[in-house]
């Protein structure tokens, strides 16, 4: 049941009208859709902006309450949350976190990656250098709990959800993976469910009835919230998920690609015990890069190398055998199953020309699906059959941000900046497209008309110019 509280600051208005909120990493259910009142067409520097405020560097995501706005960044060797008047984009508070460590990742991560996740009133994030830190709207520190050291060798990228009360996390890396929840109230632990058979993935998990569905390498699982029981799983994953899932009706849609998960690039190696028999020359129980043949070795010794000690052991050479026999592919898997749900619970899967970061887009009936290039996919969600395929005319770029969409537009925005504005449909049309000037890695949010957008160095607001207040 909704508090009190709660519910009189979901009745915020904003601007006369009672304001939509965007809480957590793609908005509503994780859908990356809100409807409402008409997008503006055209979004830029100098078109249709209602304010815009200088922030510090990160690619973390805007989440949106009744009043505030909520990001994550670091400046100078800090870790920071800061929160801006909805309205007026005035930075109201900024607060540092506990600590900061710096931790090893890919030149693309940043050390404000993950997403806030808020209940309308309180605000949780999730740093790796640190772990996880709650504030209230005005800033004040609720509870911390820090976590790790991580071992993941690209860098931690998930975000924290929320299913009630609970606070979930997922920490998916190398050595020691799993997923915690915490109570929301009070920061502490509930329950933990450990992970042993994955390594680093940067998924955020999605949340459904009483499940949590997280993608993780190789394989979907889903968990009870309430216990951290395992419900079921999905094999067939690729090694390295990042993009998120969608819902509909029942039915969960999936996309995931890491390099050398294309069907021409698998490679079925030996077991681990026939490898230490015909190639463990020191009899040291582990294989060196003198002892695995040269047409065997991994593209990156080091991501492989588990344990960072030089040598392959039982675990790495697992872990490295499924990655070169893991699979790309977008999919479909209806809910409501117990256990291995492979054989019985996926209704299709899709492999050619798939995103790597972004999430897919489900709206109006149509799946969308944008990568690398430009190269833009429409499927049927029902059978997984390609509608149409082209290119973006103007965004032939990389993607991170992942595609968001409300009253039958779709946006699209590429990392140097390049904004396309879609008609919604399976034959899709560019209705419009504009430069914002500056790299996004960030997903847009988007309630009742307005558009905020994070690029390198400021948070855009934008409505059309009838919404603009």
């Amino acid at each position: 049941m909704i508090s009190a509280v709660k519910l009189v600051l979901t009745l915020v208005c904003v601007g006369g009208v009672f304001a939509a909120e965007w809480l957590r990493f793609r908005g509503p259910d994780g859908s990356g859709i809100a409807e409402g009142k008409a997008l503006p067409r055209e979004i830029g520097p100098e078109k249709n902006v209602v304010w815009k405020a200088a922030i510090p560097m990160g690619k973390s995501s805007p989440i949106v309450t009744a009043d505030r706005i909520f990001l994550t960044g670091h400046e100078n060797g800090k870790l920071l949350t800061f929160a801006l008047d909805r309205g007026t984009g005035r930075v109201l508070w900024r607060k540092e976190a506990p600590g900061h460590r710096d931790e090893k990742r890919h030149k693309l991560n940043d050390p404000a990656s993950p997403s806030p996740v808020s209940d309308g009133r309180n605000v949780f994030v999730f740093f790796a250098g640190f772990g996880l830190v709650s504030y209230d709207r005005d800033g004040n520190e609720r509870w911390r709990m820090p976590l790790g050291p991580f071992t993941n060798f690209h860098g931690m990228g998930a975000s924290p959800v929320l299913a009630g009360e609970k606070l979930l996390m997922i920490c998916d890396q190398d050595q020691e993976a799993f997923l915690i929840a915490v109570d929301a109230r009070t920061g502490k632990q509930l329950w933990r469910a450990e992970r042993p058979e994955m390594v680093h993935s940067f998924s955020t998990p999605m949340v459904y009835k009483n499940e949590l569905i997280v993608p993780g390498s190789y394989q979907m699982t889903s968990y009870d919230v309430n216990t951290g029981e395992l419900l079921w799983k999905v094999r067939g994953l690729t090694y390295q998920v990042k993009s998120v899932p969608v819902i509909e009706s029942g039915v969960l849609y999936f996309n995931g690609w890491a390099p050398g998960g294309e069907p021409s690039e698998r490679i079925e190696l030996p077991d681990f015990a026939t490898m230490l028999k015909q190639y463990d020359k020191d009899g040291d129980k582990k294989l060196s890069k003198a002892e695995v043949p040269q047409n065997w070795h991994p593209g990156n010794w080091d991501m492989q190398d588990l344990d960072k000690d030089g040598l392959l052991d039982g675990k790495d050479w697992q872990y490295y055998s499924m990655r070169r026999t893991s699979s790309n592919a977008a999919m479909a898997v209806k809910l409501g199953g117990r256990g291995d749900i492979t054989d019985t619970h996926v209704l299709w899967r899709y492999q050619k020309s798939l995103p790597d970061v972004p999430g897919v887009l489900l709206y109006r009936g149509v799946l969308y699906l944008i990568r690398n290039g430009g190269i833009l996919q429409t499927l049927d969600p029902k059978t997984g059959k390609l509608l149409k395929q082209g290119r973006l005319p103007a965004g032939p770029d990389e993607y991170y941000s992942s595609p968001v969409a409300g009253n039958g537009s779709i946006y699209l925005i590429s990392r140097n900046g390049t904004v396309s504005v879609l008609e919604a449909g399976a034959d899709w049309g560019v209705t419009n497209s504009s430069e914002l000037g500056e790299e996004v890695f960030a997903t847009p949010a988007i309630a009742d008309g307005h558009m905020w957008v994070r690029t390198a160095t400021t948070l855009y607001d934008f409505a059309a110019k009838a919404s603009a207040q």
